[in-house]
């Protein structure tokens, strides 16, 4: 997959997050994220805009993700490799 699909994927999930914490507009979000982007600018990357390598780095920091997690895919729910609850339920 390429690095700005993957990105556009996480994108969407840590928004996501933010709406289920109760950050719904564009403009809190982009605020919460820490005004690097403006709300506009927000609604373009999810729109399919680039999304900066530096600006990636920010979601990272603001949101507690490792280094490089934007850009790397989630592996969790991939074909085949989807998770099975054990019978214990753990």
């Amino acid at each position: 997959m390429h690095t700005q699909s993957i990105r556009h994927v996480n994108l969407t999930k840590i928004l996501e997050q933010l709406e289920s914490e109760g950050y719904i507009s564009r403009e809190s979000q982009a605020l919460y994220l820490g005004g690097a982007v403006t709300a506009g600018r927000l609604e373009s990357m999810l729109a399919g805009a680039d999304i900066p390598a530096l600006f990636a780095s920010r979601i990272e920091h603001v949101m507690f993700k490792p280094k490089g997690w934007m850009s790397t895919p989630d592996t969790t729910n991939t074909p085949g490799r989807e998770h099975t609850p054990s019978p214990s339920g753990l």
